[in-house]
């Protein structure tokens, strides 16, 4: 009886294999006419997973190919924008078109001693900096000190005119 049952299972479910494998074969084709290497690759990669070739990151359709045997490229619907929680973690990644400043000269009004020995140096521009680690410096009131831009968004303080430097973070 479960044999019976089995095999007509599976005779029922033939038939929607092979038109899900005709519409595979027919997608794998609409794909090898786009000419971007990156496009053409994505388009492959969302057929073979089952994904729907009409996403809203796609920019561009591809008409079937006219009698010259050239496809026709036609502008799909606008790019829907991302959700907030596809940004999530990138938010530093996206430039401003504005160029950054590279440095800041300032004077130093205050030097206080944080709880594990780091230094919050306040400055005359009203900002406060606070050292990051645990190397020293010595600073005192009027110093003039150079911030500068460090690799992965970090900030060095250092003494005009001296080569010793520390990692800091901006407070305020």
């Amino acid at each position: 009886m479960k044999k019976q049952l089995l095999s007509l299972l599976v005779l029922l479910s033939a038939p929607t294999f092979a038109a899900q494998t005709q519409f595979n074969t027919q997608a794998l084709q609409a794909c090898s006419f786009i000419e971007n290497d990156f496009n053409r690759l994505l388009c492959y990669d969302n057929t073979i997973a089952g994904k729907s070739l009409t996403k809203p990151t796609v920019t561009k359709t591809l008409t079937p190919p006219t009698a010259n045997n050239v496809p026709q490229v036609v502008a799909a619907a606008p790019i829907q924008e991302k959700a907030k929680a596809d940004d999530f973690g990138l938010e530093h990644k996206k430039e401003e078109q504005v160029e950054k400043e590279t440095e800041i000269k300032a004077m130093v009004t205050s030097v206080d001693e944080a709880a594990y020995g780091e230094l919050i140096i306040s400055l005359d521009n009203g900002q406060q900096w606070r050292q990051i680690g645990s190397d020293s410096m010595r600073l005192k009131e009027d110093d003039t000190i150079v911030i500068s831009r460090g690799a992965f968004s970090s900030f060095l303080l250092k003494k005009e005119g001296k080569n010793r430097s520390i990692r800091v973070k901006r407070t305020k």
